[in-house]
């Protein structure tokens, strides 16, 4: 049997422009707002009639900026530690045979072509394979388990991410908010434990930089437009 080839049918627009900084699951940062825009052949209304009676929608989604799959069967999930390893497949790890990724998102609005969500998780320009209506009656499982990833991951505080008030106004309401939602999710890679160490990400088309603070803070000391 030959392999199968698939075609996006959409292009993801994120604020996100890298793969640092993106939340690593889908509904985590709930300001990050992206639009679902359809390939010129899929942008008839006829495509998306109906998609109004559903809240939320499934994107099948493809993870565009990852190196060709070394062949490793295991990974180091982040949840984890990023030392201890598991199966490729009893994970979400974006390094996987077939670089598919699966997002849950909430539908904003749809409109000529496009489908507005919030709570992407994905690089700006992630090609979409397919969009699937989320059925809360038999995809919310209340006897489901999950063990090591069973809730959320932990969120700082939010007075904990100190922005000063210069860079908030720099950077405007919505993008401040959406930085903050991402910082709180401590994107740092989990195997890094030095205080001194400084990060940097894209967001929303400005270059921002963040530190350590005093004890658990995290302080954003720059942002330029890129």
């Amino acid at each position: 049997m030959s392999d199968s080839v698939i075609r996006p049918v959409a292009i993801l627009r994120t604020p996100f422009a890298e793969k640092f900084g993106v939340p690593r699951q889908s509904g985590l940062v709930p300001a990050a707002e992206g639009r679902v825009e359809f390939l010129p052949e899929f942008a008839a209304p006829e495509f998306t009639r109906g998609l109004e009676a559903f809240s939320h929608v499934w994107l099948i989604t493809g993870f565009h900026q990852n190196p060709p799959w070394t062949g490793s069967a295991v990974v180091r999930p982040p949840r984890l530690g990023g030392n201890a390893r598991v199966g490729v497949f009893a994970s979400r790890s974006p390094n996987r045979p077939n670089g598919l990724g699966l997002s849950l998102v909430r539908i904003l609005a749809i409109d000529p072509g496009v489908v507005r969500v919030a709570g992407v998780d994905a690089v700006d320009g992630t090609p979409v394979y397919d969009l699937k209506p989320y059925l809360p009656w038999c995809e919310a499982q209340s006897s489901a388990s999950a063990d090591w990833a069973n809730a959320a991951p932990p969120a700082g505080d939010p007075a904990g991410i100190l922005i000063p008030a210069e860079i908030a106004e720099q950077l405007g309401a919505t993008t401040t908010e959406i930085l903050r939602q991402v910082l709180r999710l401590d994107v740092g890679p989990a195997y890094h434990d030095d205080p001194a160490r400084t990060y940097g990400m894209t967001l929303a088309g400005w270059n921002i930089r963040w530190r350590q603070g005093e004890g658990e803070a995290l302080e954003v000391y720059a942002a330029e437009r890129v």
